[in-house]
């Protein structure tokens, strides 16, 4: 039997979504306008992706929550948006990976607190998959992970994944820029796919494809094909508020910018780079054209951006692009 599906494994967290007035200096009060809870981390949202965008092949969580209230919430809300959390494991002893993500409705920007929690503790084997059923096997993410960061262990879960025949695919978080530099080289020649965001892919390359706040990208491409010659096996690219890039190892190159978002749309920007990287792993799994792939993980993205959390707005994959058709891109 041919192998199908993605796994998605790493940092499963809670996000406790608070939007703030304004954010505060220090020793001042902002007020909380609401709260929202939701599963999140980077294998979490893009499989939740994956399955909102109606993804025509199974999908897989893998990760571990503590017996605790979070627990429980984190679970509940992944089930609700039709994840099988049958591998999100309950640990006891261990609290919940959490964060509490302030975004501000003045200016949409968002500050974040972290647990680190169970994450803190899980190692290669809590990572990986039991069977070799799926196509691509999906990890994130270096920098939020103790005992994988300190042990130096993630070139080694990409290298077993990809020697039992997985696609490998790497998700980064906006950590600071050196411990992303630390940690990502090693693991870049056994990931095939490589999507990241520009801040992520300057602290791996020490490129700068960011001018004025706006995405330079002849830059960004060149920086894909500095990725791919850093190892990247298949697949480099960038994703920014303006658009996106992306490079393959045959040499086939492309850009498209972002859709046009009506400022009314938009609810909140936690996942949109969660968003982009399923509906590029949709398009890959399915063969799709490099331009279409970028062009659906533009449209993910900003259906996404229609809710507070992080997947709640992603519509099916044809009515993602029905909407990047209606409001153009820039």
């Amino acid at each position: 039997m041919s192998r199908k599906g993605i796994v998605l494994a790493g940092s499963v967290i809670l996000d406790v979504v608070n939007t703030v007035d304004h954010w505060p200096a220090e020793e001042t009060v902002s007020f909380i306008e609401r709260t929202d809870y939701g599963a999140g981390g980077p294998p979490h949202n893009a499989a939740a992706g994956l399955v909102k965008l109606g993804a025509p092949f199974p999908v897989k969580l893998i990760g571990a929550t503590g017996e605790d209230s979070y627990g429980a919430i984190l679970r509940q809300s992944a089930s609700s948006l039709g994840l099988d959390v049958s591998a999100l494991v309950p640990r006891p002893g261990v609290e919940t990976s959490y964060t509490h993500v302030m975004q501000s409705a003045d200016n949409g920007r968002r500050t974040f607190f972290h647990q680190s929690g169970v994450n803190a503790v899980l190692t290669i084997d809590d990572l990986l998959p039991a069977d070799d059923s799926a196509r691509m096997f999906y990890a994130g993410s270096p920098g939020v992970m103790r005992a994988m960061d300190e042990g130096g262990l993630w070139p080694e879960l990409f290298k077993r994944a990809r020697a039992r025949g997985f696609r490998t695919c790497l998700e980064l978080v906006p950590v600071a820029k050196p411990i992303i530099h630390r940690l990502v080289p090693p693991c870049l020649p056994y990931c095939d796919i490589l999507v990241i965001n520009d801040h992520e892919a300057e602290a791996i390359t020490g490129d700068t494809i960011i001018t004025g706040g706006r995405l330079d990208s002849a830059a960004a491409i060149a920086t894909c094909k500095k990725l791919l010659a850093m190892g990247v096996g298949e697949l480099a690219a960038i994703h920014h508020p303006d658009g996106a890039v992306a490079v393959t190892r045959d040499g086939t190159t492309a850009a498209r910018g972002s859709v046009r978002v009506p400022p009314e749309h938009i609810t909140g920007t936690v996942g949109a780079g969660d968003a982009f990287f399923a509906g590029m792993l949709l398009g890959i799994h399915e063969s799709w054209s490099l331009e279409r792939c970028l062009d659906l993980g533009n449209a993910a993205a900003a259906t996404s951006l229609h809710a507070t959390t992080t997947s709640a707005s992603i519509r099916p994959w044809a009515e993602c692009l029905a909407y990047a058709k209606t409001h153009g891109l820039r």
